[in-house]
């Protein structure tokens, strides 16, 4: 499949959003068919056009994203099934399952930056166009939820998850460590992370203020954070993309060396963060 020719429905609630993604997709060379915010349309042009791909927003009115890859799967049948990214700002477990079953290819928590947008639905593409098997659910729900996609990327593919945005930065790179938006680990990293970024003490009293901060919020307590934050970590050492652990996290990749500590990973990602806004801020 030509990349640059792919044919593209963007259905998001966001007027924002699916403006910068059309813009980002044209420039690029796609063919968006249609963007909108509202589900029924998407609908309809899904089944008369036969797009390539379909980004799709949980939530749209007149029906939302399950709703409409249930309908595609149960009353339509088309020759070739669009690859469907689903993208959605609610952070509940039980749609991320739902939407897979449903049919969804990849799923993606929001905010999502357009660079790591285009990135994986070339990688969807590719896999596509390889013709890789089915696979069963419950292999289909750990490659897409707790693994993301693998690919090898140069310097210049990850300069683009630096954007000079914060917390879509920090959302970004968690991604591409490979830990998975809908577990509780990631919320509470990625709060973290912003917190240390903005008060560099957090991290040298990390159980006396960072995880008690983190608790408040997120109504728990700090043991809970402490176990779920070293969770996330582990899901990331155990299903996570090397090359960019070791560009992060050097010789503590190594198998003798094990994960690093909570308060390491927060450190290195904070020390990251602080270190390409510089070179950003110096290089303009």
């Amino acid at each position: 499949m030509d990349k640059k020719a792919l044919r593209v429905i963007i259905a998001d609630n966001n007027l924002h959003d699916r403006e910068s993604k059309e813009k980002t997709m044209k420039e690029m060379g796609m063919q968006v068919i249609l963007s909108t915010g509202n589900g029924s349309k998407a609908l309809t042009a899904i089944r008369t056009e036969k797009p390539d791909v379909v980004v799709l927003d949980m939530i749209l009115p007149g029906i939302d994203g399950i709703g409409i890859l249930e309908e595609i799967n149960a009353h339509y049948s088309l020759e070739k099934k669009p690859i469907f990214i689903v993208e959605t700002a609610l952070r509940m477990e039980n749609l991320v399952n739902e939407a897979i079953q449903a049919g969804a290819d990849y799923y993606m928590m929001k905010p999502v930056s357009n660079a790591m947008l285009m990135k994986r639905m070339m990688q969807l593409v590719e896999r596509d166009g390889a013709n890789e098997p089915f696979m069963q659910e419950e292999e289909k729900q750990s490659s897409l939820v707790e693994r993301p996609i693998i690919v090898k990327t140069s310097a210049s593919d990850r300069d683009e998850l630096f954007s000079g945005d914060l917390e879509k930065d920090i959302t970004n790179i968690l991604l591409e460590i490979g830990i998975p938006a809908h577990i509780k680990g990631y919320q509470y990293i990625r709060e973290g992370i912003i917190m240390a970024f903005h008060d560099r003490n957090m991290l040298h009293y990390i159980t006396k203020f960072l995880y008690p901060s983190i608790a408040q919020k997120y109504k728990t307590n700090s043991s809970s954070v402490e176990r779920t934050i070293r969770h996330a970590i582990e899901v990331a050492w155990r299903r996570g993309n090397i090359e960019i652990l070791e560009e992060i996290f050097g010789n503590t990749v190594s198998a003798e060396k094990g994960k690093p500590t909570n308060s390491e990973f927060l450190a290195l990602l904070t020390d990251k963060l602080h270190l390409e806004y510089r070179v950003q801020t110096t290089a303009s």
